[in-house]
């Protein structure tokens, strides 16, 4: 029995910066991804339609937002993302392909003000299309595209948590074409323990709060079965020395492994 055909799948890093002062080359965290009819966004750190447009991507196909966070290095690109896409629709006099753009994020008041900002942009930010926000919480938030893309969100303990209150920080489980991912967003080491899958094809893993070494040593211990592992959302140790940073990741992960950098694209095979 033939098994069935997959769409071809690209993701396109376009910031691979955390939250640190501004650093040549380098922008605020977030993620792509890159459907023949779609895109979705994970996190939208700074410039980031910038640099998609740029790289060619159709912002007229993005779906949906994912927002691991409301810290500002993983959000402050999403009002400029909204406002971009509105003016490609004005310029190209073409709507979206989808009728609402969907933004998920853990914060909804952090959404209220950014369209309150919008608000006072041109034309009052009148769209042909709509807008709709949706609380992250555990559990899935997105199959759509015949199951081409799924997400799953998995709550971490990068913020503090104080119950009843919800949690504010989350991962990503993802389904992308016949593979398996994992996104990091901002964590602790110890969570990675219950939020990574036993096996994952891809894993991207964020250093702006730990070191390449402890968390290769971190997932070699806990049993995970990870293809291959990219380090994104980087610190100012893998951004002083990106040299240093691949000896690190040959010497305790393999060859099975990237540092991302600012307009790098992993296509799904």
């Amino acid at each position: 029995m033939n098994e069935e055909k997959q769409p071809s799948a690209k993701i396109h890093i376009l910031g691979s910066c955390s939250g640190t002062e501004p650093f040549p080359g380098r922008h605020h965290t977030s993620l792509a991804i890159e459907l023949p009819d779609s895109l979705f966004f994970l996190d939208a750190g700074e410039t980031c339609s910038y640099t998609a447009h740029l790289m060619g991507l159709d912002l007229l196909k993005t779906r949906a937002v994912f927002i691991s966070h409301c810290h500002m290095d993983h959000i402050g690109g999403l009002p400029n993302l909204l406002w971009t896409i509105r003016k490609l629709s004005v310029v190209k006099q073409k709507l979206p392909v989808s009728p609402v753009i969907h933004t998920y994020l853990p914060c909804l008041d952090s959404y209220e003000g950014m369209m309150a900002l919008l608000n006072n942009t041109e034309d009052g930010f009148r769209c042909g299309y709509g807008h709709q926000a949706h609380a992250v919480r555990d559990g899935l938030l997105w199959s759509g595209e015949e199951k081409a893309f799924t997400l799953e969100a998995v709550h971490n303990h990068h913020l503090p948590y104080a119950p009843p209150a919800p949690y504010l920080s989350f991962s990503f489980r993802i389904g992308l074409a016949g593979k398996s991912i994992f996104y990091s967003g901002d964590t602790s080491l110890e969570d990675l323990a219950d939020t990574v899958p036993d096996y994952c094809d891809l894993m991207f893993m964020e250093t702006g709060h730990h070191q390449i070494p402890q968390v290769c040593r971190f997932l070699k211990a806990a049993g995970k079965n990870i293809r291959t592992l990219v380090f994104i959302h980087h610190g100012l140790r893998v951004l002083g020395d990106p040299g240093r940073a691949e000896e690190e990741l040959r010497r305790y992960w393999g060859t099975d492994g990237a540092i991302a950098y600012d307009g790098m694209t992993i296509s799904l095979q």
